[in-house]
């Protein structure tokens, strides 16, 4: 991959989150402007359509998929909820730069717990909350650190070795490696923003291998931010306007396969930014709409044989979760569009590309050197 390639992907890189910071900057000043409501939301549709469109500008899968999650999914979910002041960006007191972090970025605010600390109390723990922030934050960055490390492995070992192993095996350890980028990646990125806004935020992931039960993997464990915004702008909606039509058990079936098939669309649209072109929605929606009717299901016989439920291991949901993954979304994706290499000659070509910018200043650090120290010219 050439130098040029990778120098101009760069520039398309910056020019894009240049574009959406300055976005979310012009959103929040509508805010302060425009109220809630349709007007809110036609002064928003301009970002919204950007927020769709900017993901194409970028042409390296490993830039692709967190910008148009990051962007064309969470922030414009965000945007939504706040037409109607509801979401994390609704709060009034947010500073400019809190309202762009937490657009922006995959982070979502924990509910603030009970009041019931003295003032005095409080005041203590706002004047060392940075330094206790700071402190506290290095343990769970030791921790990302160490899923770097295996991700790295797991990254060099599938471009010396993809060929000799079977293709399942591949596929299975190139599901891994996306689940450890996405855990290392939000997890970082929480890390950070929960210093800089010294408050705490959810955690991007929750352990999902512990999951006790479907219910407990898709509402408590993965991926829990995105969860979490799917809950309050599709699941809460379409519960609250069919309960009255169709009563609480009815509403809240509708409302889980409601949800499970919106988060079907926007795993497509992701799909589109990385293989340009429209794909047979067939697998994808299957997957998300057999785990919706197995929730529903699941939840249904945890009543009845209420007591007598056994607990499920965790890794057997998360290795089923996996293995249908594979068989209803990847096995296409991954063999038809050749995903695999295109993402590992990226790593390579990045790598080469930081080499030779680094023997670039090691020469121009070198020839300063021989300017004005005259003896460097030995070295």
């Amino acid at each position: 991959m050439d130098r040029e390639i990778i120098e101009a992907e760069i520039r398309n890189f910056i020019m894009v989150w240049s574009s959406i910071l300055i976005s979310a900057c012009y959103c929040y000043i509508i805010t302060k402007f425009v109220p809630k409501g349709t007007i809110r939301f036609f002064t928003f549709l301009p970002v919204l359509c950007l927020f769709l469109i900017l993901p194409l500008k970028l042409n390296f899968i490993n830039l692709v998929c967190p910008t148009s999650f990051f962007i064309s999914w969470l922030a414009s979910f965000k945007l939504l909820l706040l037409v109607f002041e509801h979401g994390p960006l609704s709060n009034p007191s947010l500073s400019v730069f809190d309202f762009v972090l937490l657009c922006c970025l995959p982070i979502m605010l924990k509910k603030p717990a009970s009041p019931n600390s003295s003032s005095t109390i409080k005041e203590e723990k706002r004047l060392h909350k940075f330094v206790i922030d700071v402190y506290f934050a290095m343990r769970p960055l030791l921790h990302f650190a160490e899923k770097g490390l295996v991700l790295i492995s797991l990254i060099v070992f599938l471009t010396y070795y993809k060929d000799i192993f079977p293709r399942e095996i591949v596929i299975f350890l190139v599901c891994i490696c996306l689940y450890i980028a996405m855990d290392v990646i939000q997890g970082v990125i929480a890390v950070i923003c929960q210093v800089l806004l010294q408050t705490e935020l959810e955690p991007a992931f929750n352990y999902p291998y512990h999951s006790t039960s479907l219910k407990d993997f898709w509402s408590h464990r993965w991926n829990r931010v995105a969860g979490i915004t799917l809950r309050s702008t599709v699941f809460e909606p379409i519960f609250r306007y069919s309960y009255m039509a169709l009563g609480q058990k009815w509403a809240s079936i509708l409302a889980v396969v409601g949800t499970f098939l919106v988060s079907a669309l926007m795993h497509e649209i992701m799909f589109y930014y990385l293989c340009g072109v429209v794909r047979p929605a067939r697998g994808t929606t299957l997957f998300f709409f057999i785990h919706g009717l197995l929730l529903i299901v699941e939840s249904k016989l945890k009543r009845k044989i209420e007591g007598k439920w056994q607990t499920i291991v965790g890794p057997l949901i998360f290795g089923f979760v996996i293995w249908t993954f594979i068989w209803l979304c990847m096995w296409e994706l991954l063999l038809e569009y050749d995903l695999v290499n295109r993402g590992l000659e990226e790593y390579a070509a990045v790598v080469a590309f930081a080499w030779d910018l680094g023997m670039d200043w090691r020469n121009v650090a070198y020839n300063l050197c021989k300017i004005f120290i005259p003896t460097a010219q030995s070295w």
